[in-house]
């Protein structure tokens, strides 16, 4: 942090762990629940429990700092990561309710595609074309 007490985005942030832990309703108000990150079937009981009242805020589920770096941007968005344990197994798919093991999600894309690099430079390519073709369109 600077010496004046101000914060720069490139300053590295430190959470307090007691609110890393904590789960807010969808509107982000409230404080309902609290998972630790140590297993993700905790996690899982914990919104269920949750959900018999209100929602949980599902996209900033705590301990997200869980999910390997290489799994964030692209790889969320093609196949979500809501969260993942110490251990290395996630909550993952559509509506949340598969967990699978770290090696599993990256094993998919290796098979698939070679790498989740590769995967990514698909996506790159694809972007490159669509642009260009947006382009060429308005040519």
């Amino acid at each position: 942090m600077s010496d004046l007490g101000r914060r720069f985005s490139l300053d590295k942030i430190t959470v307090d762990p007691k609110l890393q832990s904590k789960i807010f309703s969808a509107d982000g108000d409230d404080h309902i629940g609290d998972w630790d990150g140590e297993c993700i079937d905790d996690l899982v009981k914990e919104i269920d429990r949750i959900e018999e009242r209100t929602d949980p805020n599902y996209s900033r589920l705590p301990h997200s700092s869980n999910i390997p770096d290489d799994f964030k941007n692209e790889i969320e968005k093609d196949y979500p990561v809501w969260a993942c344990d110490k251990k290395g197994r996630c909550l993952v798919g559509e509506s949340g309710s598969e967990i699978m093991a770290v090696d599993q999600i990256r094993g998919h894309y290796v098979s698939k595609y070679g790498s989740i690099h590769e995967f990514k430079e698909k996506l790159k390519i694809e972007r490159e074309n669509f642009v260009r073709e947006i382009k060429n369109q308005s040519e």
